[in-house]
């Protein structure tokens, strides 16, 4: 991928400026020849708050540097606060500062990149500050290229923010997991919408393997033929009522038979609870396994909703002693 750039607040304000107006960017110039298109995919996941898109570029001419990438968000409701922009280069992550438009239904930013003959992919991450009012809503994002005072291409896309998240707040935990040494976990289940949710559950499952690193990186988990099923091998329990209960997976022979589920009862709008969970190693765990992994999620179906609402935590990975 070619480096792209980002302008100061300065020049975006420029950008902008010169952009004129609320709203998408004009239609491609008809002179714009040989053509150039984008083209936007919404690559999130159901329950996630910071919301990617990748930008499927494509340039059938000569390179074009400083190339002006003009980016709109819609608002689901006029007066909303600004979502936070950020587009990633070869250098990470970089911040796209946003201005309100004048008649509060969304918001605009810019930065520039090198546009190479042939196609670039590219990647904007939108994170929503407001939540959705009823399942299925979704903000339109509309890209503008422009190269001085022509417009080369639009796309138009949109995300969807979520309903429900599930949060880790923090992990207390030994240096490592074994027999009768507990480790706590505590989630924040949010309801980021304006619509209740009476029967929401947290649901964990647990997973291990033989093969990792003794102190896993962040972000290092037991998946694919690796990974077997241990849920039914710890001991777990959840705070509730003032204390802690033991809970177990069903042992019916189903699909959840390695799930644990927690009932959290409702979640009224724009509200969050506390969940905490333990657990520790028992006999059964096999005395090979280096690496577990623990993934938990929140569902529950919104008043006046077809379809539950599903929010998963980013999974955590606890070494075995």
């Amino acid at each position: 991928m070619r480096a792209m750039r980002v302008t100061g607040v300065v020049a975006l304000l420029v950008l902008l400026a010169a952009c004129g107006g609320n709203g998408p960017g004009p239609e491609p110039s008809a002179s714009a020849s040989p053509p150039v298109s984008v083209g936007l995919e919404s690559i999130g996941k159901p329950g996630d708050t910071r919301l990617g898109l990748a930008m499927h570029l494509s340039n059938e001419g000569r390179t074009r540097p400083g190339v002006v990438v003009r980016v709109h968000i819609g608002a689901a409701r006029p007066g909303d606060p600004l979502p936070d922009l950020e587009e990633r280069s070869d250098a990470g992550w970089k911040d796209i500062a946003l201005t309100a438009d004048r008649d509060g239904r969304g918001s605009a930013g810019a930065f520039r990149m090198n546009l190479p003959k042939g196609g670039l992919l590219g990647f904007l991450d939108v994170t929503p500050h407001a939540g959705p009012r009823i399942e299925g809503d979704e903000l339109t994002v509309d890209v503008t290229l422009t190269d001085g005072s022509r417009t080369l291409a639009r796309g138009h896309g949109s995300v969807r923010p979520a309903t429900l998240s599930l949060d880790r707040a923090t992990v207390d935990e030994p240096a490592a997991l074994g027999h009768g040494r507990w480790a706590e976990v505590t989630y924040t289940a949010v309801n980021h919408s304006h619509s209740a949710y009476p029967q929401a559950q947290v649901q964990a499952e647990f997973g291990a393997c033989e093969a990792g690193p003794d102190n896993p990186a962040e972000g290092a988990v037991c998946s694919g033929s690796r990974r077997h099923a241990v849920t039914t091998r710890l001991r777990t329990q959840w705070y509730d009522d003032g204390r802690w209960k033991d809970v177990s997976a069903p042992d019916d022979g189903t699909p959840l038979a390695e799930t644990l589920t927690l009932p959290l009862g409702g979640l009224p709008e724009d509200s969050g609870r506390k969940v905490r969970l333990r657990f520790a190693g028992t006999g059964d765990l096999d005395g090979k396994d280096r690496l577990l992994t623990l993934t938990a999620r929140v569902n529950g179906k919104a008043v006046g909703a077809s379809e539950r609402s599903l929010g998963t935590a980013r999974p955590l990975t606890f070494a075995l002693g």
